[in-house]
C-alpha cells in the first residue's frame, strides 16, 4: 500500500511539472493534490516502509520521517491561523496550499507511525487510535465524493483549497497500512484472528460496503432518472437486504462448517480418550500379570536355591570324605577319577543356581548385595588369573601380567573375582592355541580400569550391541555357556558404580574393560542396568 502511494504521488509530482491536470486534478472542478501534499505523502510512505522492515537501523529512520511528517503538519495547519498574505503569496510560488483536511490525517498518520514500536499499553492504543482514526475520516471523505458533497472535500474558509481524490485514497491506504504494521492487535487483530469470531468478522466486512454501494446508486438514480424518491428508496432497501442476508447466509454456512468440524473433532478426542483409557487398562492388568509372574519366579528360584544347593553341598560333602579315604585305599586312583568328575559337575550346578538367582534379582530391577572394602587390585587380578590358569596350560595359551602397583578399589571382593574370573574364563575360551591373554590394571581419575584382552578371533559388530543381554549367544558359540556371565558381570560392575564395555574387531581380538571406584560413592548408584549396558 506504501508502495502504491509512492507511485501515485511520483505521478503527480510528474504532472505538476509537465503540466498534466489529469494527473494532479484528476477531474476539472475538484480539488488538486498539491506539490506540497505530494511530498508530504511520498514521505509517510517512506516511513511505512521502513517501520515494516526488520533492521533496527531502518526503523529508527523510520520514526524519524514519521515525526518530521507530523511536525510538517502541525506548521502547515499553523498558516491557517491568522490571515497573512505572506503565507499565500509563499504556497502560490509552490504551487498551492496543503488543506487543513490533508495535514490533519497526515498528522494522525505521522504520530501513529512514530508510535509503531511503543512497548507500552498506552503507546499501543495510541497507535491504534490515530492509526483507526486517519481510516474512518479519510472513508468519510471518500463516502462525501461519493455523495458529491463538496462540505467534506473542499475548505470553505480558503478558495480552492481542498482535499483532492487521490490525496484522500492514498491517505486511506496509508492508514490501512499503518494498521497492518501490528496485525495482532486492535480491529486489524480482531478481523485476522484465526478463531471463530476473526472468520465471521471476514465474512461480514463485504456488508459495511452494502449501504455506501446503495446509497450512492440511489443518489445516482434520483439525479439522472425521474424515478419517484419512495420507489427508489424502496427498492434500495430490497437490494440492501437480499445482499445482506446472502452475506450472512454465507457467514452462517461458514460458522456451521466450522461447528460441525468442531464437534468431530470432540468426538474424536472423546474416542481418543476411551482409547487411552482402555490401553491404560490394559497396561495395568498386563502389569500386574507380570508382577505376578516375577513374583511366582522369585518364589520358584527361592525353592530352587534352597531345594537344590542342600542337596549339592551334601553331594560336595560326600565327595570330600570320599577323597580323604580314597587316599588310604589301594588302587584308589581309578576311583578318585570319578570322585572328581562327581564333584565338578556338583560345583558347576553350585554356579549356575548363583548365576541364576543374580539374574533374577536384575531382571526384577535390583542392584546387587555387596560388601564393599578397600582391596588392593594388584592380588585380586592374581589370584583371578590363577583360578583359569590350568584351564590355559591345558589349551597353551599364555596368561600376560601388567598390573599397575599399589591400586586399590572399593569393591566387592569375591563379586569382583567373579567379574575377572568370567572374562578371563570366556578370553582362554575363545583365545586358539598358541595365544595371549593379557590382564592390565591402570589408575583414570578417581577410578581403577581393569582390562582383560584376548588375542581371539574378534566379535561382529552386529553382536557387540546384545553381549550383555541376558542369555544372549552367538549362533557359533550358543553351546559354550548359559548366555549370563556377561550379563551377571555387567550387574554386578554397575552396583559398583562402574561401567563395562567391550573394544573388538573381527580377526583383531577383543578388549574388556571396567572400571571400579577408589573410594565408595557418596550415593547409591541410579542408573538402571539397561542405561549403563
Amino acid at each position: 500500500m506504501a508502495g502504491l502511494t509512492l507511485v501515485l504521488s511520483a505521478a503527480v509530482l510528474l504532472g505538476w511539472a509537465v503540466g498534466s491536470v489529469t494527473l494532479t486534478q484528476l477531474v476539472p472542478g475538484l480539488p488538486a493534490m498539491v506539490p506540497l501534499t505530494a511530498s508530504a505523502l511520498m514521505l509517510t510512505a517512506g516511513a511505512e516502509l521502513a517501520l515494516g522492515g526488520r533492521r533496527a537501523a531502518a526503523r529508527r529512520m523510520g520514526v524519524l520521517m514519521a515525526l518530521t511528517v507530523a511536525l510538517w503538519s502541525v506548521l502547515l495547519l499553523g498558516t491557517y491561523v491568522g490571515d497573512s498574505p505572506r503565507w499565500d503569496a509563499l504556497f502560490q510560488a509552490l504551487g498551492g496550499r496543503t488543506s487543513p483536511q490533508s495535514a490533519s490525517l497526515l498528522l494522525l498518520l505521522g504520530l501513529a507511525l512514530a508510535l509503531r514500536d511503543a512497548r507500552s499499553r498506552w503507546g499501543a492504543r495510541a497507535f491504534q487510535g490515530m492509526a483507526l482514526g486517519a481510516l474512518v475520516l479519510s472513508f468519510s471523505v471518500l463516502v462525501a465524493y461519493s455523495f458529491q458533497e463538496p462540505r467534506f472535500y473542499w475548505f470553505a474558509g480558503r478558495g480552492g483549497v481542498g482535499i483532492a481524490l487521490h490525496t484522500d485514497v492514498s491517505l486511506l491506504l496509508l492508514s490501512l497500512g499503518a494498521l497492518l504494521l501490528r496485525p495482532e492487535q486492535g480491529v486489524v487483530g480482531a478481523f485476522l484472528h484465526a478463531g471463530a469470531g476473526g472468520i465471521m468478522a471476514r465474512r461480514l466486512l463485504p456488508a459495511l460496503l452494502v449501504p455506501l454501494v446503495g446509497g450512492v446508486a440511489a443518489h445516482q438514480m434520483l439525479r439522472h432518472t425521474r424515478m419517484e424518491p419512495h420507489l427508489v428508496w424502496s427498492l434500495l432497501e430490497v437490494a440492501q437486504a437480499a445482499v445482506l442476508t446472502w452475506v450472512v447466509w454465507r457467514a452462517a454456512t461458514r460458522l456451521n462448517a466450522l461447528h460441525a468440524e468442531q464437534l468431530r473433532a470432540e468426538e474424536r478426542t472423546r474416542e481418543d480418550a476411551r482409547a487411552q483409557r482402555r490401553l491404560a487398562e490394559e497396561n495395568a492388568r498386563l502389569y500386574a500379570e507380570a508382577e505376578a509372574s516375577s513374583r511366582a519366579r522369585e518364589d520358584v528360584l527361592a525353592i530352587v536355591s534352597h531345594d537344590l544347593k542342600n542337596p549339592l553341598s551334601t553331594v560336595r560333602m560326600g565327595t570330600g570324605l570320599l577323597t580323604r579315604r580314597l587316599d588310604t585305599l589301594a588302587g584308589g586312583a581309578a576311583l578318585q577319577r570319578q570322585v572328581d568328575a562327581i564333584d565338578r559337575a556338583a560345583a558347576h550346578m553350585q554356579d549356575l543356581i548363583t548365576r541364576l538367582l543374580d539374574a533374577a534379582r536384575m531382571d526384577a530391577g535390583h542392584l546387587l548385595m555387596l560388601d564393599r572394602r578397600s582391596e588392593a587390585v594388584e592380588p585380586l587380578a592374581q589370584e583371578a588369573l590363577a583360578m583359569v590358569e590350568p584351564q590355559a596350560r591345558d589349551k597353551g595359551v599364555r596368561l600376560e601380567r601388567r598390573l599397575s602397583q599399589g591400586l586399590r578399589a572399593s569393591c566387592d571382593r569375591p563379586r569382583i573375582l567373579q567379574v575377572l574370573a568370567n572374562l578371563l574364563g570366556n578370553a582362554v575360551k575363545f583365545t586358539p592355541p598358541g595365544g595371549t591373554v593379557t590382564v592390565s590394571t591402570t589408575q583414570d581419575a578417581g577410578t581403577v580400569r581393569v582390562s582383560v584382552r584376548d588375542t581371539g578371533p574378534g566379535i561382529p559388530k552386529a553382536h557387540q550391541a546384545r553381549l550383555f543381554q541376558r542369555h544372549w549367544q552367538a549362533s557359533d558359540t550358543a553351546h559354550q555357556g548359559s548366555g549370563l556371565g556377561l550379563y551377571i558381570a555387567c550387574g554386578i560392575v554397575t552396583a559398583h558404580g562402574g561401567r563395562l564395555w567391550v573394544d573388538s574387531d573381527e580377526g583383531a581380538g577383543t578388549t574388556f574393560t571396567f572400571t571400579l571406584p577408589e573410594s565408595p560413592p557418596d550415593h547409591p548408584p541410579l542408573d538402571t542396568l539397561e542405561g549403563e549396558v
